[in-house]
């Protein structure tokens, strides 16, 4: 938060924060009891101070309603001293429920033995229904709205929150069944039942504020002057990645529908709407979170200007905040480097993104095709190392660099016409064979991390019948397949068929023929028995 210093309701959420973070813990300990107690004490401070305030706007209304005669303005500034005195008689009704809560406790104030106190005895007397303390809570707070919404006509909601009622806790089956009582006092401490207790009689001072502005612009005494603005910011985090938008809200902490700020950030207008929860206007920022110079724990200090012009004067804010260092996080299924020519499939994501990831990918030393998801792409090296940049939403997020290896050579295999593998060292017997099915076979590491890479094709082939030095039969094939069946009568005991492939190729995963080296090693001898 910024501004010339900090107000009771900043405290507020700031305490607020520490308890939720604590009760994270599911354990409830002295040092959460203890925040409870610091949440109690600023929420009872903001209850003194928001009475006072909402006091003078009631003197403000009744000063400048009662300058005119017109019904609508005099019913107006009625209105308004009805609404100070109905939330008054509230008040004053929670704080004796305040005073019984100390009672039951066997305390009179605030201290540390009440803090620790975990007993139910104040839970069981607001939940207990033959006790009147719960059930007559609940009837003020419904009442008070009620009456509240008939002297302004507008529509307050029940201050009196059952689970259903809040949507985080809608859904959820441990709580959506109890009632407003058992919900916010079951299995409470003393100290938390108080500061419970407290939060909803700010809630109450908060719903009588909103009332007194709505009729101070009926009563025409909405035109106030305020001495101290403050130029505020709130931040959805204070830290983001980069590459992330950093979104938070710029407004003044008092408003008036008589003045219409001028909000900028860095210099640039933002839109100024006006906040339906709160009524206050707001300039609404949003921008793309820039690092670098990262720090010993990745994060990088970033500071903008805030700046709220009302009439004249104008009211400037530096705003700090921090960009965490993101992560790049690679994964190539199951293929730990890249193969040279191949269209390797790659997932590089930045998890600290979330939804806001939206990446853009360019390279050294390969070619890059974008992958049917968001943060797959499709690698096809053309050097031994592949620099690859990540870009997101227009920022550089980091660089990964990859090792390439060159395609594994496919083995050459002889199989009979049934598809059996040819014994190579015991041969086949003369008459026997009547064909062959030569195939090169891709490594299986190569086959299972690139399938689609992974498949050879002789395109042309030599044959020879050979005896002794001589060539008894030859032909050249341009098919894998081979008939023998014109050669078995010529075929003799010791003699030999040999088969080497002149031409094989890669067909890669854009359908494109890749020349394959052979050699001898390629070779295959068949002997005849």
């Amino acid at each position: 938060m910024a501004g010339k210093k900090e107000t009771p309701r900043q405290k507020m959420i700031g305490m607020m924060y520490l308890v939720l973070t604590a009760l994270l813990a599911l354990q409830v300990s002295s040092a959460v009891l203890e925040k409870f107690a610091i949440i109690n004490e600023t929420l009872s401070q903001l209850v003194i101070e928001t009475d006072k305030a909402n006091q003078s706007q009631l003197a403000t209304i009744l000063k400048e309603g009662g300058k005119s005669e017109k019904p609508e303005i005099k019913a107006a500034v009625e209105s308004a001293q009805k609404v100070r005195d109905l939330t008054t008689n509230t008040n004053k009704w929670i704080e004796e429920l305040k005073k019984e809560m100390l009672k039951v406790s066997g305390s009179d104030k605030v201290d540390e033995s009440l803090i620790n106190n975990h007993g139910s005895a104040v839970a069981t007397m607001m939940i207990d229904k033959k006790n009147k303390w719960g059930k007559e809570f609940e009837t003020t707070l419904n009442n008070y709205v009620k009456e509240l919404n008939s002297l302004t006509g507008e529509n307050f909601k029940t201050l009196a929150k059952a689970p259903k009622d809040i949507p985080v806790f809608a859904s959820d089956p441990d709580h959506v069944r109890k009632d407003f009582l058992t919900f916010t006092f079951e299995n409470t401490p003393v100290i938390a039942a108080l500061a419970s207790v407290s939060q909803i009689q700010t809630e109450v001072l908060e719903y009588e504020s909103v009332a007194l502005r709505k009729l101070a612009e009926k009563a025409g005494a909405a035109r106030v002057a305020f001495e101290n603005i403050i130029p505020m910011v709130r931040p959805k985090s204070s830290i983001v990645a980069a590459g992330a938008p950093y979104e938070a809200d710029m407004f003044i902490s008092a408003s008036s529908s008589a003045l219409s700020p001028e909000m900028t950030y860095n210099g640039k207008p933002i839109p100024v709407e006006v906040d339906n929860p709160t009524g206050i206007k707001m300039g609404r920022l949003k921008f793309t979170a820039a690092g670098g110079n990262y720090d010993a724990q990745g994060l990088s200090k970033q500071t903008f200007k805030a700046e709220i012009k009302l009439n004249d004067e104008v009211y400037e804010q530096t705003i700090e905040y921090f960009v965490a260092k993101p992560v790049i996080r690679v994964t190539t299924g199951t293929a730990p480097t890249l193969y040279m020519g191949c269209g390797n499939s790659v997932n590089i994501e930045v998890p600290a993104l979330g939804t806001n990831y939206n990446p853009t990918f360019s390279a050294t030393g390969a070619e890059i095709q974008k992958g049917p998801k968001t943060g797959n792409v499709i690698i096809i090296p053309s050097q031994r190392k592949v620099n690859v940049s990540v870009n997101n939403s227009g920022t550089f997020i980091g660089t990964e660099q990859f090792d390439v290896k060159n395609v594994p050579r496919p083995r050459i295999i002889a199989k009979d016409n049934n598809g059996r593998d040819i014994d190579l060292k015991n041969g086949v017997k003369a008459g026997a064979i009547a064909g062959l099915r030569i195939n090169a076979d891709p490594d299986e590491n190569f086959k299972a991390e690139v399938p689609q890479d992974a498949n050879f094709r002789i395109r042309n082939m030599s044959v020879i019948l050979a005896r002794g030095t001589q060539r008894v039969q030859e032909m050249t094939m341009t098919s894998e397949i081979i008939d023998l069946s014109a050669w078995r009568a010529l075929m003799r005991p010791g003699d030999r068929i040999i088969v080497e492939p002149k031409t094989v190729v890669r067909m890669t995963f854009k359908g494109n023929a890749e020349p394959v080296t052979v050699s001898g090693n390629d070779i295959i001898t068949i002997p005849i028995q």
